[in-house]
């Protein structure tokens, strides 16, 4: 079992300016000289901002790009760990492969080219509690489809969640690496359309399903192409929503 058992003295009080980077710089600090080790889960986000005496924002800012490097993984129903590679992460690599995602379009072919072989090979190799993990990711997307910022929590994890189940650690990487994308693609989906995200949510809520479905019944093909035409719609809506937010 990980041990959870974090003594105060390592974190101190951040009164930097930038509050989230000096959060980052500090857990980079204890990953890297041993106190935070592999595999080991961080305290709770409530504990996080008492020991570093930040608000809970701060803390979300400073964990997701730790969590897009690779650094550190979320587990859904969980927490956040230390990833069980940080050791030997190669943050440099990972940088400049974030530093080049930009762009629509780029995203949406790495998308692709990386999620929808994700899906296939979940659906061949997903072990239980993998197919556990992701289908209470589908379960809180149902639970907080009212609540977007809670929806595009889960929706991300869904598919953070199909990474790990492909068993290939590189393919669970590079998806990794494109999270903080992948978030940023969804909320901006939903800002564009206000009107309308009761029934983006609802329709990206039935094509998650369809996916973790098609995983489940070990169908590789339906699994891909599932996924494949899930990215597509969220293309769609997203270049039809600004679009109309560019036209008087």
């Amino acid at each position: 079992m990980v041990q959870n058992a974090f003594p105060s003295g390592p974190y101190q009080q951040v009164k930097r300016a930038t509050v989230s980077d000096a959060i980052v710089d500090q857990l980079l600090h204890l990953i890297t000289t041993d106190v935070l080790k592999p595999g080991e889960r961080l305290p709770s986000e409530r504990d996080l901002c008492k020991r570093f005496g930040v608000g809970r924002t701060s803390v979300r800012e400073a964990l997701k790009p730790l969590i897009a490097m690779g650094v550190l993984e979320g587990r859904v129903g969980s927490g956040t760990y230390v990833a069980a590679e940080a050791a030997q992460f190669k943050k440099s690599l990972e940088w400049g492969l974030l530093s080049n995602l930009h762009g629509q379009d780029d995203l949406v072919e790495t998308r692709a080219m990386l999620e929808t072989n994700a899906a296939l090979w979940a659906a061949l190799r997903a072990q239980p509690e993998n197919l556990g993990a992701i289908e209470a990711t589908v379960h809180g997307m149902a639970e907080f489809i009212d609540d977007p910022a809670r929806f595009q929590e889960f929706d991300a994890n869904f598919h953070f969640e199909i990474a790990r189940a492909t068993q290939n650690k590189i393919l669970f990487r590079l998806i990794n690496v494109i999270r903080g994308q992948i978030q940023t693609w969804i909320g901006e989906r939903m800002a564009l359309a206000p009107n309308r995200v009761e029934a983006l949510s609802q329709i990206s809520l039935t094509q998650h399903r369809a996916i973790f479905d098609a995983i489940a019944r070990k169908d590789g093909e339906a699994a891909q192409a599932a996924m494949t035409h899930h990215i597509q719609t969220a293309t769609d809506d997203l270049r039809v929503s600004e679009i109309s937010k560019l036209s008087p």
